[in-house]
């Protein structure tokens, strides 16, 4: 239920924010200005990611509230047009924490990697819905436990000069053992 909420806030967010740019006029920048910077995008992402059925060792589970664990990132976007890119998004989570699996049993994960091929469509200029496959694997040598991921997000591109932008952004990740949310900021360089 948390997820279908949060899900229904970020798409009602998105219309709220597209209609106010178009009320507003304020899409000063013509297709042309964008890609004069060029096709590729080359952004850092931080930020931190919450995982709700995470805990660490000393808790158990019922107390647990889940884990904001710091998040750093790559990534690259190929623009096809002025709607649509397609992109690579890789992120690790820095912390080491337990979830519970379907089969009840306590998994421990590792400074979690996580990488995406995503599409983004844009429905203004400024706002990026982006969605794809992925997998999750961790940095353990030993019984390391890989899932798939269907990564969701929305992110806001504001324009600095000469081809950077700063990118606000809210992803959701859906795994097969369980979910994450993450926010964070990019700072990107189109070339």
């Amino acid at each position: 239920m948390k997820q279908l909420l949060i899900v229904a806030v970020a798409l009602l967010s998105i219309n709220a924010m597209a209609q106010h740019e178009h009320h507003a006029g304020h899409e000063t920048h013509s297709s042309h200005e964008t890609s004069s910077h060029g096709k590729h995008k080359l952004s850092l992402y931080t930020g931190f990611t919450h995982i709700p059925s995470a805990f660490y060792e000393h808790e158990t589970h019922e107390e647990s509230t889940g884990k904001w664990v710091p998040t750093i990132g790559v990534d690259y976007y190929y623009s096809l047009n002025n709607k649509w890119a397609l992109g690579l998004i890789g992120d690790v989570e820095l912390d080491q924490y337990y979830i519970t699996t379907s089969n009840h049993d306590e998994l421990e994960r590792n400074n979690v990697v996580v990488v995406s091929a995503v599409g983004k469509y844009k429905p203004t200029h400024r706002i990026g819905i982006l969605a794809g496959p992925g997998v999750e694997w961790e940095f353990k040598k030993h019984d390391t436990e890989t899932f798939f991921v269907l990564k969701t997000g929305i992110e806001y591109e504001v324009e600095i000069e000469n081809g950077w932008e700063l990118t606000p952004m809210f992803t959701y990740d859906f795994k097969e053992e369980y979910s994450a949310y993450s926010f964070g900021i990019t700072i990107g360089k189109r070339f």
